[in-house]
């Protein structure tokens, strides 16, 4: 049973997502009287969704509580579930599946995978949400034969988890591939955007401790939402690099 200080951080949120950036949630005193607190207890909810960048407080005539839709933002460095890090950066990460199902690859995910066309995948796709809010769109593809019984286990949370204490693989790296794209209409209906809103897709294949392809994956994270990060070393000129860079490459 969530606590009353949960309960009203719920409902803020709620009203947040359902909001446009800048817009005015109210004063405190109406905020109080709409959420049914005293304005001590508000206060608090108030300074943690602050401090996470939900929301922030204008002083003034004119002032108030105004919705800030911060940017999650996803490091290019680690390869990490989305639970993991926006729990990092103070979100409430949520999932909804989709559906799930047991396929044949196409050739895309042939190659990614290094499978036959007699082999089979495990196709999960997911909404990843930030505090109740859609954030990404993910599929994501998994050899059959490598991961029995997999669709049994709780796909809401860390599917890297699932392999790491269920099936004994620790993914060791990925190479991921990032594109600005367009929201499709049953996109943007998942992503709560709307059509032909900027996405960014990062097309992933994620290999295990013996540097075999687990996954093929294909995100597609909102573009109002998402920021990219990732640290990299200089070595001087003339130096060759090692073989873990990031890169950017125009699409022709």
């Amino acid at each position: 049973m969530p606590t009353q200080s949960e309960q009203l951080r719920r409902h803020i949120v709620a009203d947040i997502n359902a909001g446009e950036p800048g817009g005015k949630l109210g004063s405190e005193r109406e905020l109080a009287e709409r959420y049914r607190t005293s304005r001590s207890s508000l206060r608090q909810v108030l300074a943690a969704l602050e401090e996470s960048g939900l929301v922030h407080r204008v002083i003034g005539r004119a002032g108030g509580i105004f919705i800030s839709h911060p940017q999650v933002q996803r490091s290019l460095s680690d390869v990490v579930g989305v639970p993991s890090f926006l729990a990092s950066q103070g979100y409430a990460a949520g999932t909804r599946v989709l559906s799930t199902k047991i396929t044949g690859p196409d050739r895309t995910t042939q190659q990614a995978l290094h499978l036959t066309a007699d082999d089979f995948v495990i196709e999960i796709q997911r909404v990843r949400l930030a505090d109740g809010s859609p954030i990404s769109l993910e599929t994501a593809e998994f050899p059959a034969e490598a991961f029995p019984g997999l669709l049994e286990k709780q796909l809401g949370g860390s599917i890297y988890q699932i392999l790491e204490t269920e099936y004994g693989l620790v993914t060791s790296r990925a190479e991921e591939r990032i594109e600005a794209v367009n929201a499709t209409p049953d996109e943007a209906a998942l992503l709560g955007v709307k059509p032909q809103a900027a996405l960014l897709l990062i097309n992933r294949i994620t290999y295990d401790q013996n540097g075999t392809p687990c996954e093929f994956s294909r995100d597609l994270f909102r573009g109002d939402r998402t920021r990219l990060a990732v640290t990299v070393q200089g070595r001087g000129i003339g130096v060759q690099p090692a073989v873990d860079t990031a890169s950017v490459a125009l699409q022709s």
